[in-house]
């Protein structure tokens, strides 16, 4: 449901938006001309767009392009959101980590704001494909790496959760993350954060692994510009071949 929406708003009004947002528990979605910045895990910038920008109630942010599938910039859970008045327009601003991970989003035209009452109970039902894949690797640790042994299976640390880790032949620890999916730059990120993190608290002699059915050119590249390894597991990969394909009865 609509809470209000804003045709043109001044910095009093699209702030009060931001505001109730974040302490009511609602969506604000702002339609906006803009620049963004973002600094953390990866660098980079865009210039000036007509771009659609989501903010959610957990301080989670992102910034999208009308023609683009993901987000050109996102910010997990327990972001800062702040609003600050320019000459020419207004900075969002969002901050975590102490500012270690920022979004500056520079708004030259916002023709309009809604805040948005949004729910949403349901409970996923995941496929049995990760499942069977863990089970798959407790079971033939050497289909990852000849002599490889596991030492934990969703090992937590403060960063998240390690679906494995392993030592190699040479007794260096293995931070293995495991993808049901075609490997993502977000899976290479996740992985690196886990294998800084047991550097800086463990065994300083460790790799990281990415296990998945497939790897695209950026996912490769990302991994070995970082250190980071892959492997291959053909046999969980799977074609979904849409609604009105051959698996249509499995969408009914």
């Amino acid at each position: 449901m609509i809470v209000d929406q804003i045709v043109e708003p001044d910095f009093e009004s699209l702030e009060s938006a931001l505001s109730e947002s974040q302490g009511l528990d609602k969506v604000l979605v702002l339609f906006a001309t803009c620049t963004v910045e973002w600094r953390g895990n990866r660098n980079g910038s865009i210039g000036t767009g007509q771009r659609i920008i989501l903010c959610k109630p957990d301080g989670a942010i992102s910034v999208h392009r009308p023609n683009w599938a993901r987000a050109i910039a996102r910010q997990g859970v327990n972001s800062t959101l702040e609003l600050y008045p320019l000459e020419n327009g207004f900075l969002l601003y969002a901050g975590k980590s102490k500012g270690e991970h920022t979004i500056h989003i520079h708004l030259l035209e916002v023709p309009l704001v809604v805040v948005y009452d949004a729910s949403d109970n349901a409970e996923p039902k995941h496929r049995e494909t990760e499942e069977k894949m863990h089970e798959f690797i407790k079971s033939n640790p050497e289909a990852l790496e000849d002599g490889l042994r596991l030492l934990h299976h969703e090992y937590p640390i403060d960063v998240g959760t390690i679906d494995f880790v392993g030592a190699d032949r040479d007794g260096n620890r293995v931070i293995i993350e495991v993808k049901t999916k075609y490997a993502e730059l977000s899976h290479v990120d996740q992985l690196q954060r886990y294998v800084k993190h047991y550097n800086r608290t463990a065994n300083p002699s460790v790799r990281g692994l990415l296990v998945a059915p497939g790897f695209g050119k950026k996912a490769k590249r990302e991994l070995r510009e970082n250190g980071l390894e892959k492997c291959r597991l053909k046999k969980f990969q799977h074609q979904d071949l849409g609604p009105n394909q051959s698996s249509f009865e499995r969408w009914q």
